[in-house]
């Protein structure tokens, strides 16, 4: 988390900070194959949190002063209909 980590980047400086910390995305990813109708698919699901208005969901509601809504989720579906040739 950037607002988190601002101290620790600052005291590290620029290039030790890109070495040496690792950002990480509050969220989800998923892949399957399946079949639909006797032809395969990969689908993949990819979802992360908001990093602007985050918090836990009992101290964090509504829409902030910048029109931000809590919790908001940003989701990502790929489907790739190559996967019967790689299967």
């Amino acid at each position: 988390n950037a607002h988190v980590s601002r101290p620790l980047r600052a005291a590290l400086g620029g290039a030790a900070a890109a070495r040496w910390l690792v950002p990480l995305v509050h969220g989800f990813f998923e892949r399957r194959r399946v079949s639909l109708l006797g032809k395969r698919l990969e689908l993949v699901l990819v979802a992360r949190r908001s990093r602007h208005f985050a918090g836990t969901r009992y101290r964090r509601r509504g829409v902030n002063a910048r029109g931000r809504v809590a919790n908001e989720v940003e989701t990502e579906q790929i489907v790739d209909a190559s996967a019967s040739a790689s299967a």
